[in-house]
């Protein structure tokens, strides 16, 4: 495992919000439900959000 891999399965399992910014400027805020090699399903309010890894340019985990 990676330590890209280690950190997102991490972050799911603590149920901690994160802070996604995407290489477009957008901000995204939920909980890491999955994660896979090219994507992440995240919780956003209620609603199921995917995100390709190649548009994300950080994650911050909120404390």
């Amino acid at each position: 495992m990676n330590i890209q891999d280690e950190l997102l399965q991490e972050l799911k399992e603590e149920g901690r919000e994160v802070v996604i910014y995407l290489t477009r400027g957008t901000r995204i805020t939920g909980k890491i439900l999955e994660a896979d090699q090219f994507t992440i399903l995240l919780d956003v309010n209620g609603e199921k959000q995917l995100v390709y890894k190649h548009a994300i340019s950080t994650i911050v985990a909120e404390t």
